[in-house]
């Protein structure tokens, strides 16, 4: 088990390296969109639509190392009250309900992507990407975020400091 968690860790730890770099690319081609747009007077027709399918890209292929870290959307103000075992329970259950929204997303945006790919459909734009190319990063991430999740909850039952917020195990 701690092989499979550390091989989801690494492929999470890489797929979040890759958001970083299409951030930085986005951060770039925007950049020469300004530049060429108001010093030369020549926009493009590509940076727009590159950017967006990057993000949708970058934000997919990151949220798995973000519920791996616990740096997702988490409300502590009233479990900071609690005792450090319950802590870890509504913690447990918290990241489960991450881990199963995110596989019943992945589930559908399969469905949606094969649904795409057989009736050929494109984006309506001026590149005119197939719509599949869109869907793919839902798919990865949700898949990778769905096992994240799960490996972090499974994690928890040996290293149960890594759920809490105040970082205190509870006695066993």
């Amino acid at each position: 088990v701690a092989n499979i968690i550390r091989t989801i860790d690494r492929l999470s730890k890489v797929a979040a390296g890759l958001a970083a770099v299409l951030f930085f690319t986005i951060g770039l081609i925007v950049t020469y969109e300004v530049v060429m747009r108001y010093m030369f007077l020549n926009p493009t027709s590509w940076v727009e639509e590159s950017a967006r399918v990057l993000q949708v890209y970058a934000v997919f292929l990151a949220c798995a190392w973000l519920v791996g870290r616990r740096e997702h959307i988490r409300i502590s103000v009233v479990t900071s009250f609690l005792k450090p075992n319950l802590q870890l329970w509504l913690s447990r259950f918290s990241v489960l309900l991450v881990g199963a929204a995110s596989g019943i997303g992945a589930w559908y945006s399969i469905g949606l992507m094969r649904f795409s790919m057989s009736i050929g459909q494109r984006t309506d734009s001026s590149l005119e990407l197939p719509m599949w190319l869109l869907q793919a990063p839902l798919v990865a991430g949700l898949l990778l975020c769905t096992v994240q999740a799960f490996a972090v909850v499974a994690d928890s039952f040996k290293h149960p400091e890594r759920l809490l917020d105040s970082g205190n195990a509870p006695e066993p």
